[in-house]
């Protein structure tokens, strides 16, 4: 309690010296357009995710589609080498590969059939 009735006493000092009060209101005022601005950067970013989601949803936004074909085909190349460097016979891999790439072919007709 005593620390406290020391900080208002000596906050109170500083306010009736009119250079110290101009000092602190200047310190105050830089820190508060600060945080405006922050807050600004923030609201800006959030409402360019909120206005790409929106559009992606709306079918809008050509990037979407190139995210999603990019997707599937790096998740086909993974698994395509992952069945490459797993201990199974060549007739084993084969056939997984081969099983692979139809699932990759009807994944791929899919989404072309959803974006036409």
């Amino acid at each position: 309690m005593n620390q406290f009735l020391r900080l208002l006493f000596g906050v109170g000092l500083l306010m009736t010296e009119p250079r110290e009060r101009r000092r602190v209101y200047d310190r105050v005022t830089d820190q508060l357009d600060d945080v405006a601005d922050q807050a600004s950067r923030g609201y800006k970013a959030v409402a360019d995710r909120v206005e790409h989601l929106y559009r992606t949803a709306r079918g809008e936004d050509d990037r979407a589609l190139s995210g999603a074909a990019c997707f599937l085909i790096g998740a086909g190349i993974g698994a395509g080498a992952a069945l490459l460097f797993a201990p199974a016979s060549g007739q084993e891999t084969r056939d997984a590969i081969a099983e692979k790439v139809r699932e990759f072919q009807n994944n791929a007709h899919g989404v072309a059939r959803k974006t036409a």
